[in-house]
């Protein structure tokens, strides 16, 4: 990698990726790691040593050869407990923005072009022979240039699966392809004024810790688009009619999606319906193919059928400007996005209309705070397999955005308020700090203590009173600001697929029974289950990145915020100040995004033992 000269494009993609699969590699304890100061001007204050997956190391010897990958810190990281041994203290949680970009794999054999930072390589090998590990001379560090490198070195390691572990690679190939595409051409740096859908829009690196931050994965029968060669952003809707007996319909999809066909019929300038007993079906173009491979039973109709799309960043939602002004779709594509198919389940089509009519309007939910972005209708197959029904599916869903001027109201989605490298006058800078003139650590910590205020105010009473915890990560939070002031009035929460409900608190509280479908897995089996995903979307994710991102993380400063509003937010005596505050909760579970995809799972969780950010004090540099 370029250390003179500015990183090309194509260098700081593989480092992105690099980074996020470092972090989960350290955070879900598949390697241990340790870190070890270091001692050089102008040099990086320290190094994770990564060991490989299959040592665990007890407090006998350590050996330079169970080594795997030496990374140097900006930054100290999240220690694992107290302990520090001669070898170094254990990391616990090692995020993207503690890491400098040299990364180093090691070699037991000499290997050309390591003498640029031949000081620093001799430097970490004497820090770790003096800190107690076996070096020999033949022990050499080298410069890992690409996430490919480090993942199959861990992979042979651990003896995964072959086919499993190309399968990853291809898709961490995925994530530096498309995100160096997203640096080559960067969004405009979007300002206060700029509508919702500019913001949805201006992403440019995405999930803070995925590894598969940038993936996309298009499934056969789609053809693998090159960055750049299809919008994905800027789409068209296609339609589709399949017989009513082969669809499961909630509620009043049809009347509902009334609209699109006028819409088409005045764009055509043709009438448009369907045959006797069919139903019309919107669907993503892209999801033509699926339809045309899976369903025999479908008929296409053709492309002068259509309206163009705007695409949030999901992708899947979509505005439909020329037929809804406060309605837009979610759309069954089948395009892999980070960990997930970006179609919409049996269980999810089912749930959503029904979670919104019955259950929405009698949770602990302040009005002025939180808007819940209700699902109103949806439609699925009926197709016996569950994993090809969902690739013929639709949802239609209230969009708070498009009537947000009449409010007189600004509406930011939260991912973007912390997304920098735009194009513009000052888009290097964080959004967040950009757009509201957050030019010194006491303005940094006085919005975000505004912020927490308001997002708790949001989302923690359902969860206290009725067992409900929303998936209120930011992609599926947008901030309500007052369109003249920028002062933040509440949050609009949409995406029902992440919940976690306990059913016998929610009945208790409410009287309402929740209606689901047998297997979903929003079912929480306990109180410490809906915890533990609220604990994992609000802190590990949400509030972990824009307080890093506004300088207040080393310092400890937004941390502190986030406890003492905790304090005045949760009663002493309900089981979530002890699940969450109680001092010797130092670790608590967190969602493991490696784990799950080398075990093939994304819609139920596996977790490991991260270090509970709470109690996070800062770090003495």
């Amino acid at each position: 990698m370029s250390t003179a000269a500015s990183p090309s494009p194509l260098e700081r993609a593989l480092f992105a990726t690099t980074a996020r699969l470092i972090s989960c590699l350290v955070t879900e304890s598949l390697t241990r790691a340790y870190y070890l100061p270091l001692h050089l001007p102008n040099a990086p204050i320290g190094v994770a040593v990564l060991l490989a997956g299959n040592v665990f190391p007890d407090n006998t010897a350590f050996d330079a050869g169970d080594v795997i990958a030496v990374v140097a810190l900006r930054h100290p990281p999240v220690f694992r407990g107290e302990v520090k041994s001669s070898r170094g203290r254990e990391i616990g949680l090692l995020d993207p923005q503690d890491l400098h970009h040299l990364v180093f794999l090691t070699s037991k054999t000499i290997i050309e072009g390591t003498s640029e930072h031949e000081e620093l390589c001799s430097s970490i090998a004497k820090s770790l022979g003096s800190a107690g590990w076996t070096i020999t001379e033949c022990f050499q560090l080298y410069l890992c240039t690409d996430p490919i490198s480090l993942w199959n070195t861990f992979a042979t390691g651990i003896n995964l699966d072959q086919e499993l572990s190309v399968d990853i690679a291809s898709e961490l190939s995925s994530a530096v392809k498309w995100q160096t595409y997203s640096y080559q051409h960067p969004p405009r740096a979007p300002l206060f004024r700029s509508s919702s859908i500019d913001w949805e829009q201006s992403i440019v690196e995405g999930h803070p810790t995925h590894p598969m931050h940038k993936t996309r994965r298009f499934l056969p029968p789609l053809p693998d688009f090159l960055p750049g060669s299809y919008d994905l952003y800027h789409p068209k809707l296609r339609l589709i009619s399949v017989p009513r007996e082969n669809l499961k319909i909630t509620y009043n999809f049809e009347a509902l999606s009334q609209p699109i066909l006028d819409a088409v019929m005045k764009s055509s300038g043709q009438h448009f319906s369907a045959p006797d007993g069919h139903v019309v079906v919107p669907v993503h173009e892209l999801q033509l193919l699926h339809i045309e491979a899976k369903f025999p039973d479908a008929i296409i109709y053709p492309a002068q059928f259509s309206l163009p799309l705007l695409a949030q960043q999901s992708l899947r939602s979509v505005l439909v400007p020329d037929a809804y002004r406060d309605l837009h779709l979610k759309l069954g594509v089948g395009i892999k996005l980070t960990s997930a198919v970006r179609t919409i389940s049996p269980e999810s089509a089912y749930l959503g209309p029904r979670f919104s009519a019955k259950v929405v309007p009698v949770l602990a939910l302040d009005p002025n705070v939180v808007t819940v972005a209700k699902e109103l209708a949806s439609v699925v197959h009926g197709h016996a397999d569950g994993e090809i029904a969902k690739h013929c599916s639709a949802i239609i869903r209230e969009s708070p955005e498009s009537t947000s001027e009449e409010r007189q109201e600004r509406l930011i989605v939260c991912t973007a308020l912390v997304e920098s490298g735009h194009a513009g006058v000052d888009g290097h800078l964080p959004s967040v700090i950009r757009v509201f003139g957050l030019d010194n650590d006491d303005k940094r910590a006085f919005w975000f203590k505004k912020f927490v205020q308001v997002f708790f105010q949001a989302f923690l009473p359902p969860m206290l009173q009725n067992g409900v915890a929303f998936e209120c990560h930011p992609q599926n939070c947008v901030a309500r600001f007052d369109v003249h002031t920028k002062e933040l009035k509440g949050f609009i929460i949409r995406d029902f697929g992440g919940l976690r409900v306990h059913r016998e608190t929610l009945l208790a509280t409410t009287g309402v029974e929740l209606d689901f479908l047998d297997g979903h897995s929003i079912i929480a089996a306990d109180l410490d289950d809906v915890y533990t995903r609220m604990y994992h979307t609000v802190f590990h994710n949400h509030l972990q990145q824009l307080i890093r991102v506004l300088g207040l993380h080393y310092n400890g400063r937004g941390w502190k915020i986030v406890r003492d509003q905790l304090g005045r937010s949760i009663p002493p005596d309900h089981p979530l100040y002890k699940a969450w505050l109680c001092p010797d909760r130092t670790s608590l579970p967190g969602k493991c995004f490696l784990r799950m995809r080398m075990a093939g799972m994304y819609r139920f969780h596996l977790h490991a033992p991260f270090p509970n950010l709470i109690h996070y004090q800062g770090a003495d540099e």
